[in-house]
């Protein structure tokens, strides 16, 4: 170790909490090969990979787990010696991970750095996928916030109540017949189709509403499986009969872009009937109970743009299902 910089430890803490190189590259201005060759000189000095490439990006190893913490605290070490010394100018940015489901995880970094932006605050942002594990990743400091579907228990987090869902999106190919079905008659005839999970942990990972919908009308619901990442669920659906349900409206907005999908906001009384016995679900913020660890305007903007994905508007018609958003590709299907 006694060859490795302080600019190969950034880097390996961006990569960290980044997962992506190239934009670790791009955020210090030098070309992604120095980026590789500080990433190789740790893995030669530790003899451990310490990022592992999968389909969705860099997946860190235990070794890595464990080396984060202390380069970590080296930088800030760091900030605060320039900070003393009269060179805060070269302090190293705050970065913040936030931690959300799929559903909620699109244009999330978008919205909340324009929302920086009009603070006049520098954002660093990683938004990545909600897991199991998210509680415990805020307390030894590898996560800033969580959005989540049920409030911690964790005496040292503070979870605080953002809202109760009020969306559902029907999402299916272009041409499948549910679309023939009349806007509020549909919830008994998806059942006859597959049905794509959308994980939602905390709230669908046991059983999801409609499966236990089905079983209240002495049906067996037919699982196609479960998606982790909203652009696996276009994937499926194209090549299959199968449906699946998205509950916020950022979500239903990113699947739009994908040509070949159609989606359609449920109709409230299907939504109320779907949800009779499996309430529909609550969203919760959860972060770290010590002052300053996340500023408010962030917290304030994260709770803002989730309020605004899964609730109606006041005084919205209560239409529902006429709602559609058709693929570019098949307008006729808006009719």
């Amino acid at each position: 170790m006694r060859d490795i910089n302080l600019f190969t430890i950034r880097v390996f803490v961006m990569v960290y909490e980044s997962l992506n190189s190239l934009s670790v590259a791009n955020a210090l201005n030098v070309a992604p090969s120095k980026i590789s060759r500080c990433l190789s000189a740790l893995r030669h000095a530790l003899g451990d990979p310490l990022f592992i490439r999968r389909q969705y990006g860099f997946e860190p190893t235990p070794t890595a787990d464990k080396l984060y913490p202390y380069f970590q605290q080296i930088l800030c070490l760091l900030g605060q010696i320039n900070e003393n010394t009269g060179e805060a100018g070269t302090a190293p940015q705050r970065h913040y991970i936030i931690y959300a489901p799929p559903t909620l995880s699109c244009r999330l970094g978008t919205v909340l750095k324009k929302r920086a932006a009009e603070e006049r605050q520098e954002l660093s942002l990683s938004v990545r996928p909600l897991s199991a594990t998210g509680p415990e990743d805020l307390l030894q400091g590898r996560a800033d916030l969580m959005l989540s579907f049920k409030a911690s228990e964790k005496e040292r987090l503070d979870s605080r109540f953002i809202a109760t869902g009020e969306r559902l999106y029907i999402v299916a190919r272009d041409d499948h017949p549910i679309w023939q079905r009349p806007p509020n008659n549909m919830l008994d005839a998806i059942i006859n189709y597959p049905f794509l999970v959308t994980e939602c942990p905390a709230f669908n990972d046991r059983i999801d509403p409609l499966e236990l919908y089905a079983l209240d009308q002495g049906r067996q619901l037919k699982l196609a499986g479960k998606a982790g990442v909203l652009s696996e669920v276009s994937d499926y659906l194209m090549d299959s009969d199968a449906i699946t349900f998205i509950g916020a409206t950022t979500a239903a907005e990113y699947l739009q872009h994908f040509p070949g999908v159609t989606m359609r906001e449920m109709s409230e009384p299907e939504f109320n009937l779907l949800h009779d016995r499996c309430p529909p679900p609550n969203y919760y913020v959860i972060g770290r109970k010590e002052e300053g660890a996340v500023p408010e305007w962030l917290m304030s903007s994260l709770c803002d743009f989730v309020h605004e994905s899964v609730t109606k508007p006041p005084k919205t018609h209560q239409g529902g299902a006429n709602d559609i958003f058709p693929s570019q590709f098949n307008p006729s299907m808006a009719g």
